[in-house]
């Protein structure tokens, strides 16, 4: 079978987004990675920061005792506990924008750049190889053992290799027929993830 399709921008970012979930990488590996940065940040805060001890006491010029006693609470000022949580509010605020905000624009920044991604797609599969070659000028034939699985979400199928690299399909100008038999194909060379 034989399919023609032009990637754009946005199938390409949601491409990279479903190629990295479906890699073989352990999302595990990576959250024990940033909790333990996070850890060793909490702890060096911890260290560094100034204790109340040393803290000079106010000289005070004379002393007044109140006729009716005062009862002592324990309350928090939100100054101190601003002082406590906050450098962890910009240590995770920070990562939130680097993750929502310019993962995303990074990966524009490949599409744009990359001279292969504009060009047109021209895809060959059978049940023994895939042949994928580009109006820019690259071409890659390869059989189905190089690939570890497959994932497909909204019109776009990704295949991902054993060290995690992905190529990314378009279904979306195919009819529903083709787009049965494409997954057919790959259904039947390699185990969906």
């Amino acid at each position: 079978m034989e399919i023609r399709f032009q990637l754009t921008e946005d199938e390409f970012v949601r491409g990279a987004r479903l190629g990295r979930k479906a890699s073989s990488r352990s999302s595990l590996k990576t959250a024990l990675f940033w909790m333990t940065i996070m850890a060793g940040l909490m702890v060096l805060y911890a260290y560094l920061r100034p204790s109340d001890s040393q803290a000079p006491e106010p000289i005070h010029a004379a002393t007044f005792q109140a006729a009716v006693p005062v009862l002592s609470t324990s309350v928090t000022q939100p100054g101190t506990l601003f002082q406590q949580v906050g450098p962890f509010l910009v240590i995770a605020g920070l990562w939130i924008l680097i993750v929502m905000g310019l993962v995303p624009l990074r990966l524009r920044y490949l599409y744009r750049k990359d001279p292969r991604m504009h060009g047109q797609f021209t895809v060959e599969m059978t049940t023994d190889f895939l042949s994928m070659d580009n109006t820019a000028g690259t071409s890659s034939k390869s059989a189905w053992n190089v690939y570890e699985g497959w994932c497909e979400s909204k019109g776009l199928v990704v295949l991902t290799s054993h060290s995690g690299a992905y190529s990314i399909l378009s279904l979306a100008g195919l009819s529903a027929g083709q787009q049965s038999e494409v997954r057919g194909i790959l259904g039947a060379a390699l185990p969906r993830k």
